[in-house]
């Protein structure tokens, strides 16, 4: 059991939570939808984030460190302040490890209450990334994205630590299978068994959702709780975000 101190409160933990959420590009400036993603992320109280198409306007300073991606460059069609994916934990980051595509993936060493843990967060990119360019067919990119995620996976997967992977794939992993291809899922499952990794979120009694974490074998049996949730600017108004956000609960 590990303890830590948050706003002069000192608690005691030997449980872990870990959650993924696409808040969908929030501006730095949003007034409305930055807030309600903030006070979503309060209520669902993760130890682990991590968050895709992000801003560094969503901030958990005072609960949890961040890791964020590298910055978009300059000439991307992206606005100042987003970037890909942010770590955030409430748990001391021991190390940055880089990744292969650090404007895409990042990656950590965390001190869990459960133990030391790898964390890496990415998105595996859609299926029309470079159709309008065309610069690429429908899916090409998508599964050229899986191919070099599943190299870099294996490169930094430690046999002596766990490992998580999370973010938004692009992909449902369980029927209705209402998007991705037969081809898609199947070259993520080979790439998700060559680093011993297990999908956690690609259960048929969740709801839709293309935005899934997963852990190493072992660690995959320590879940006793998956959960999907939405959020919304304000009580029966439209959703922040086109992606249902998931949990795992482990102990």
């Amino acid at each position: 059991m590990i303890s830590f101190v948050q706003n002069d409160i000192t608690f005691m933990s030997n449980s872990l939570r870990i959650a993924t959420w696409n808040l969908a590009r929030p501006r730095t400036n949003g007034w409305q939808k930055n807030p309600a993603i903030l006070q979503k992320l309060r209520d669902i109280n993760a130890d682990i984030w991590v968050l895709t198409e992000t801003n560094h306007a969503i901030a958990l300073k005072n609960t949890h460190q961040g890791v964020p991606s590298q910055d978009y460059p300059p000439e991307s069609y992206y606005r100042p302040g987003e970037n890909c994916t942010t770590i955030w934990s409430r748990y001391p980051v021991k190390q940055q490890i880089p990744t292969a595509e650090p404007f895409t993936a990042v990656c950590a060493e965390i001190e869990s209450p459960l133990g030391n843990l790898i964390v890496y967060g990415t998105i595996i990119t859609w299926a029309a990334d470079g159709v309008r360019e065309r610069e690429a067919k429908m899916w090409q990119r998508h599964y050229e994205s899986i191919h070099w995620h599943g190299k870099n996976w294996a490169t930094l997967r430690n046999s002596e630590l766990p490992f998580c992977v999370a973010g938004d794939f692009n992909e449902c992993l369980h029927k209705p299978f209402r998007y991705g291809t037969p081809e898609g899922r199947a070259l993520l499952e080979q790439q998700l068994q060559r680093s011993n990794l297990v999908c956690v979120t690609a259960s048929d009694e969740i709801g839709y959702n293309i935005d899934h974490i997963c852990l190493s074998a072992d660690w995959s049996k320590r879940v006793s709780q998956v959960k999907q949730w939405q959020g919304y600017y304000k009580e029966g108004s439209k959703p922040v975000s086109d992606h249902f956000g998931i949990y795992v609960d482990l102990s």
